[in-house]
């Protein structure tokens, strides 16, 4: 390993390269060069001195200037040893992206990147849409598109309109131009027009990185990208047209336009991520293959889950409190499944479906809002699956269709009798005059605490003669009974629910309950 300092400084700390030294050796590479970088010098021309496997360990400081990272396996990063040290850099020019990655195999890694541009906005635009916006009832709403076209400019869908000519990066805190296998990781990149931007790049990955005032963008045609445990504040991620096999996982968005996913692409896998108080919580338009929506969290949002003109995707497992309306589907949405989502305290409709969107198999749903469903011209979709033994979103006993709930306790999953305890109730839920949920889930029977009692009341008899003197052992209910003018003992089994007689003379009336294999008497 060789170590090499750019800047005016000639000492060398030898605690550093020794931590690099063994990281090098650790991976295999330990005839790369190790390059510092000092306050005051040149980060880019460190990188120009570097080769495939180089470190270039930028020193804490301030540094404006904007690096293009075109050497191959390069790895451009703070001090490890000083991570409570601050590494700003600032662009120079601020109609280039901070770092422009040109080469495959890139890592960017522990720094402070801003200036950029002028951060793309995203809070002002409170009800964008993919398509022309709507208000209450559907139709297009001037006030909100206006709203939108201050934030975003003209045009519907402006924002899923690619931003690269298709040669130079756009106004970004890190660029990934046409490359590959590259790792953005534990940045905090701050008031960019974009934090970081791929075009036509894959099987790169964003993680541990911190973006406020910008968000990520994936343009079109980037594929195979994994984007996991990030955090956007005030941004948004756009996935762009013709993307396919991406992964969005556990990331947290907040106080902005959540996620986006562009038109023509499909594979895409969105799940375990947080979303508050954001526009909408996750937005797709126009997908051509299987995208899966599954285990996100999403809160605050004026709309949950919005799909136009979607196809065969999955959305399940996702929990959706507090929204205008918790998943809106439109235009010809069609053959997608919903299951296992709770959909919670939505102000307008829990689900909303518009303009045809038919043959959606939803099921294994909690809803529990003011109003659960409005259909508009969407008759014919699929609310219940075939009854399946198995534990549903209520712990009940079958699969079926959905537990529907309201605010007040009086929803039909909450009144409606289960005479049979199979955990789906006796009538079927009619949802829009033509449509019915077939197997509506039942309310499920109180649990007692740890250290109460569960009192549970069953009718043993109708008759209306004398009847006393009841004990229980396990699960029989014993009794003294003069329906044939003697003094029987009557049993009820719990467990098998029948009764049987058992005459016996009247001194085998004891005060302690006894049993044996073939009587019981007390």
């Amino acid at each position: 390993m060789k170590v090499k300092l750019i800047g005016d400084c000639l000492s060398k700390l030898i605690s550093a390269a020794l931590v690099v030294a063994l990281l090098l050796v650790s991976a295999g590479v330990a005839s790369a060069e190790v390059i510092y970088v000092e306050p005051g010098a040149s980060i880019q021309a460190a990188v120009n001195n570097s080769t495939t496997g180089d470190f270039v360990i930028v020193k804490a400081g301030d540094y404006e200037e904007n690096i293009v990272a075109n050497v191959s396996g390069v790895t451009v990063t703070s001090e490890p040893e000083n991570p409570a040290g601050v590494f700003f850099i600032r662009a120079r020019d601020e109609n280039s992206s901070v770092f422009q990655v040109k080469a495959d195999n890139v890592t960017i890694s522990g720094f402070n990147i801003t200036g950029s541009g002028d951060f793309f906005s995203t809070s002002g635009a409170a009800s964008f849409r993919n398509s022309i916006n709507t208000g209450n009832s559907g139709e297009p709403d001037v006030t909100e598109g206006q709203e939108a076209g201050n934030t975003y400019g003209p045009g519907s869908g402006e924002i899923f309109i690619s931003r690269s000519n298709g040669f130079d990066c756009p106004q970004a805190g890190i660029c990934l131009d046409q490359v590959e296998n590259c790792t953005i990781e534990r940045n905090y990149i701050f008031e960019n027009q974009y934090g970081v931007y791929l075009q036509n790049s894959i099987n790169s990955t964003l993680s541990n990185n911190t973006c406020f005032r910008n968000g990520v963008w994936i343009d079109e045609g980037c594929s195979k990208n994994t984007v996991k445990n990030n955090s956007i504040e005030e941004g948004n991620f756009i996935l762009g047209a013709h993307c396919w096999d991406n992964v969005i996982f556990q990331n947290r968005l907040s106080n902005g336009g959540g996620i986006g996913i562009a038109c023509c692409g499909g594979g895409n896998l969105v799940s375990d991520n947080d979303i508050v108080n954001c526009s909408t919580g996750i937005d797709i338009y126009d997908t051509q293959g299987r995208t899966v929506l599954s285990d996100n969290r999403i809160k605050d949002c004026d709309y949950g889950i919005y799909l136009i003109l979607v196809f065969d995707s999955r959305v399940y497992n996702n929990t959706i409190s507090n929204s205008n309306r918790g998943v809106f589907l439109r235009e010809n949405s069609q053959s997608n499944e919903l299951f296992n989502n709770t959909i919670t305290s939505s102000n307008e409709s829990g689900i909303y479906l518009l303009d045809y969107s038919t043959d959606n198999r939803i099921y294994n749903n909690y809803f529990n809002n003011t109003l659960n469903v409005k259909a508009e011209n969407s008759e014919g979709n699929i609310w219940n699956t075939t009854k399946t033994s198995g534990q549903n979103i209520v712990e009940g006993p079958y699969l079926g269709g959905n537990f529907w709930a309201d605010l007040n306790g009086t929803g039909f999953s909450q009144t409606t009798e289960d005479s049979d305890s199979d955990g789906i109730c006796d009538l079927p839920y009619n949802i829009n005059g033509s449509d019915f949920d077939y197997l509506p889930l039942a309310k499920p029977p109180v649990q007692p605490e740890d250290d109460q009692l569960l009192l549970i009341e069953y009718q043993i008899t109708t008759n209306e003669s004398y009847q006393g003197n009841p004990a229980i052992y396990n699960d029989w209910i014993v009794w003294q009974d003069k329906r044939n003018g003697n003094q029987d003992i009557y049993m009820y089994d719990l467990s098998t629910k029948k009764r049987k007689l058992r005459s016996l003379p009247v001194n085998q009336i004891r005060n302690i309950l006894q049993s044996t294999e073939t009587e019981l008497c007390w």
